[in-house]
């Protein structure tokens, strides 16, 4: 029996109607009928065409949590067009002309909005933390999305263009994160006033009046922003606005050329600091102070003169140092003393890891700050890793470096980075005695060495909704084996761009050789299938070698949109050999690794089993299940046409039929890789594959698409699809685990 999965509803405008069910055959004709059909993880897919009163809309529609509205998020919202608006009563500003509002975690993605009347907004977002990601915004009568109250979205990889007013307001106490976005062609790309204090970091404004305006008492946070050909200011600041402009250990890293007015204009009686940006001097209006970023391994170090002499001190700190006093774990200075304000070297701190059991590897005799004491110390603990939103409770998150952001919430969830009870980490500031006696304490407490004690003025804390609360006790993660198949030798179904020698082919054009000659396989290794019979053991007959005719695109759907090969990737269909050279093995791994990102960004332990070229037998595979004690395994695969037909192309996925949690895994995973319009969906289907025999975990087994495909072929030369493959079957991974939990 198939298991019950979150319900997806569908939505075409031209071939829809609102009394059919709603499924992928009879989807409805409007989103406003899927919105009230909708429940909590309700996804609703649209198909391409414009959503507007003409074909039947009832605007304003508003998202409910937990509802995810998505189209065309490779294109941004290409095709997929809402279009129009109605009043709205918002509780801060009143009657308002809206096209969608989006409430609590509710997701937009992959849509283009357009509400082009006088005063109209395309999304307004109030309240709660939804997703807008991949969608354009374009030809609102005043802004293209308004953030007020006490709105917290995530904004990402979307288009702000030809808005009257601005791209994207943000007023009230409004915060999110606002990245990788692209503002053109607006009056203003961003406005922030009142007391709004975004995170704003990685995105473009050209040619707009002006890129970013500030007023009130605004505080947004920008890193690594472009501001470029604007017609007057790149940034311009006005009231008592305080941009965060980088610090001397924080540079910004934003990015000012040729705007017609100022780079930068400070209009206020304040100064405002700037450091780590590429901004010329002559180019600025009003007082900035430039601050030259500075790295902090290259201070020296002044010794402090606080002391903490003992169990008689009344210092909060002294129940965590004084044991690791008494072990000599950690040492007083020659007057008998510790110093605890004392910033610690490199080299001390390894002699104290030493001491304390821990092998860390070879480090510089110089102040460590507190990221470097981490990134040295949680390595060598095997601990669960940690859930990167923890972040959001800090404002100095952004300084926190992508490659190290699962490091520093694994530290954050098992209690090592000592916030003193602040929103901030201060990771860039040097590690004093104290703070490397006390992590090396929180350390030692999750190995069991050490009895916790509660000192809630020194354990991090996370901002809940009543407050700030204590972290909650940590708990294991789900921990996801990806298996990539072939390795070392054994590369898998290849493909090669030479043709075919005549005497090779039979009648109707099929290949008189076996698989692996026909694809140049090398022999598979022990343990392995041993026979094409083997491998197609469980596949129903009609899938084998499946007529062109059978495989169907959804009505009015295009391909999805590349991205440029990069550098040495082999190039795309008319522009060179119509097949690119294809090894099964490294679009496998390559996969495997985008997915092992994607999970570990939301807190899942992921291992593979194989990160390089290896080869590994059946068997040892499964036996990695054992070893990291994985609860879920997905092993991946390319596919193949023993004839080479163009036209066979599509994502398959395979499941152990006596497994209720196989099957359940393997349509999760399906349904959100195959929900974009523009993947071939050749079906969930039951198979007696060796790994899915015997692994004692739920196992799915997926073909990522057809390497003898014209369109499989030219996707999967392309490394930014792997990424998006990655994304969809992460996806689709967590919709399991957390179901499941």
């Amino acid at each position: 029996m198939q298991p019950q999965m979150p319900i997806e509803l569908y939505v075409h405008p031209v071939k829809g109607d609102d009394t059919f069910p709603g499924n992928s055959l009879y989807p409805f004709k409007t989103l406003t009928r899927a919105l009230q059909k909708a429940t909590p993880d309700t996804l609703i897919q649209l198909s391409r065409g414009t959503y507007n009163a003409e074909s039947g809309e009832v605007f304003p529609l508003i998202v409910t949590a937990g509802i995810t509205i998505t189209g065309n998020v490779a294109g941004q919202g290409g095709g997929v067009v809402i279009d129009g608006g109605g009043l709205y009563k918002s509780p801060s500003f009143g009657p308002q002309m809206v096209t969608l509002v989006p409430l609590a975690n509710a997701e937009i993605r992959g849509v283009t909005v357009i509400n082009t009347a006088e005063k109209g907004t395309g999304i307004w977002i109030e309240t709660g933390a939804p997703t807008i990601a991949g969608c354009t915004l374009t030809r609102c009568g005043r802004e293209g999305m308004l953030v007020t109250g006490t709105g917290n979205p995530m904004v990402s990889n979307c288009v702000f263009q030809e808005n009257q007013a601005s791209g994207l307001t943000l007023v009230r106490h409004a915060r999110g994160e606002i990245r990788n976005s692209l503002w053109r062609q607006n009056r203003f790309g961003i406005a922030i006033s009142d007391r709004a204090a975004p995170l704003i970091t990685s995105n473009q404004y050209l040619e707009n009046r002006s890129g970013i305006v500030l007023s009130g008492a605004a505080a947004p946070v920008l890193r690594g922003n472009v501001f470029a050909q604007n017609q007057e200011d790149g940034l311009a600041v006005f009231g008592s606005a305080q941009p965060d402009l980088g610090r001397e250990f924080d540079p910004a890293g934003n990015r000012f050329r040729e705007n017609q007015g100022w780079d930068l204009r400070n209009a206020t009686p304040l100064s405002l600091i700037s450091s780590g940006n590429q901004l010329n001097p002559t180019r600025v209006s009003g007082m900035v102070e430039f601050v030259t970023a500075r790295s902090p391994a290259l201070l020296t170090v002044s010794p402090q003169s606080a002391l903490l002499p003992g169990a008689q001190s009344s210092d909060r700190r002294t129940p965590l140092i004084q044991p690791l006093l008494n072990q000599g774990i950690v040492s007083r200075s020659a007057d008998g003393q510790f110093h605890a304000e004392e910033a610690i070297t490199g080299m001390e701190f390894q002699r104290w890891l030493q001491q304390a059991g821990f092998k860390p590897d070879e480090v510089a005799d110089r102040p460590l700050t507190r990221l470097q004491a981490i990134a040295m110390l949680v390595p060598l603990l095997n601990l669960a890793a940690g859930n990167p939103s923890v972040l959001q409770t800090y404002r100095d998150r952004v300084q926190v470096p992508s490659a190290q952001t699962s490091l520093v919430a694994t530290a954050i969830r098992h209690r090592l980075i000592i916030a003193a009870g602040s929103d901030q980490l201060n990771l860039f500031a040097l590690l004093t005695k104290a703070d490397a006696a006390i992590l090396l304490y929180q350390a030692l407490v999750t190995q069991k060495a050490m009895p916790a004690i509660d000192l809630p003025d020194l354990i991090p804390v996370q901002a809940g909704a009543a407050g700030r609360t204590a972290l909650p006790s940590p708990e294991r993660p789900p921990i996801v084996l990806l298996d990539p198949g072939h390795g070392g030798a054994d590369a898998g179904v290849v493909t090669k761009n030479e043709p075919l020698e005549p005497e090779l082919m039979g009648e109707a054009g099929m290949m008189a050789l076996p698989m692996e000659e026909s694809f140049r396989m090398s022999p598979l290794p022990a343990g392995g299938f041993g026979s094409l019979e083997e491998m197609m053991a469980g596949m129903p007959p009609e899938m084998v070698n499946m007529p062109p005719g059978m495989v169907n695109m959804p009505p009015g759907m295009a391909m999805m949109p590349l991205e440029p090969p990069p550098p040495g990737m082999p190039p795309l269909p008319g522009e060179g050999p119509e097949m690119p050279d294809l090894e099964e093995k490294t679009i496998t791994l390559s996969v495997a690794q985008a997915i092992a990102n994607f999970l570990q960004q939301q807190g899942v332990q992921v291992f593979l089993t194989r990160n390089d070229d290896r080869a590994l037998s059946l068997d040892e595979r499964l036996a990695c299940i054992e070893q990291h004690q994985a609860e879920v395994m997905v092993s991946l695969h390319a596919n193949a046409n023993i004839a080479r037909q163009a036209d066979i192309n599509g994502i398959e996925t395979y499941h152990n039929p006596d497994s209720i949690e196989a099957t359940r895994l393997a349509w999760a995973i399906h349904k959100t890789l195959t929900r974009t319009p523009d993947v071939i969906d050749r079906g969930v289907h039951p198979a007696t594959f060796y790994l899915l025999r015997q692994a004692a975990i739920p196992t799915a087994h997926l073909e990522v698409g057809y390497i003898t495909g014209k369109q499989d072929a030219s996707s999967l030369a392309n490394l930014a699809y792997h990424r998006y493959l990655g994304r969809a079957i992460a996806n689709g991974i967590l919709r399991y685990v957390r179901q499941k939990r």
